[in-house]
C-alpha cells in the first residue's frame, strides 16, 4: 500500500470516527475506529524507522501526530476529554500530508 493509499484510509476512518465522537455516547465503533488508527500509524511509523532515513518526512510527521493525539495516557476510554478536536486535527493533518505529496508528486 503506498503513503497516499493509507493516508485516505486514515482519512476515512478519522472522518467516520469525528462524525461518531459527536455522541453523548462513546460507541464500540468509535473504540475500535480509533484503535485501528493508532495501530496503523504506529505500523506505518515502525516501518517508516527501519528506513533509517536521517529526515523525517511529512508523511511521518503525520503518523507521529497522530499517534500523539492519540495517546489518552491512563485515562479511561468513556473519560477522553476533546476527542472530537483531536480527531479535527488529525483529519487537517492527513488532509494537509495528502495535498503535499499530491504536489511533489505533479513536480517530478
Amino acid at each position: 500500500m503506498d503513503n497516499l493509499q493509507t493516508l485516505n484510509a486514515l482519512l476515512d476512518m478519522t472522518k467516520e470516527a469525528e462524525k461518531l465522537a459527536s455522541d453523548i455516547e462513546k460507541s464500540e465503533r468509535l473504540r475500535s475506529l480509533v484503535a485501528e488508527i493508532r495501530w496503523k500509524a504506529k505500523d506505518e511509523y515502525n516501518r517508516l524507522k527501519r528506513d533509517r532515513r536521517k529526515i523525517e518526512t511529512r508523511y511521518q510527521l503525520c503518523m507521529i501526530g497522530i499517534l500523539e493525539e492519540l495517546d489518552f495516557g491512563k485515562v479511561s476510554w468513556q473519560n477522553v476529554i476533546g476527542l472530537e478536536a483531536r480527531l479535527g486535527r488529525i483529519r487537517e493533518d492527513i488532509d494537509q500530508t495528502i495535498r503535499e505529496i499530491k504536489a511533489s508528486r505533479l513536480i517530478m
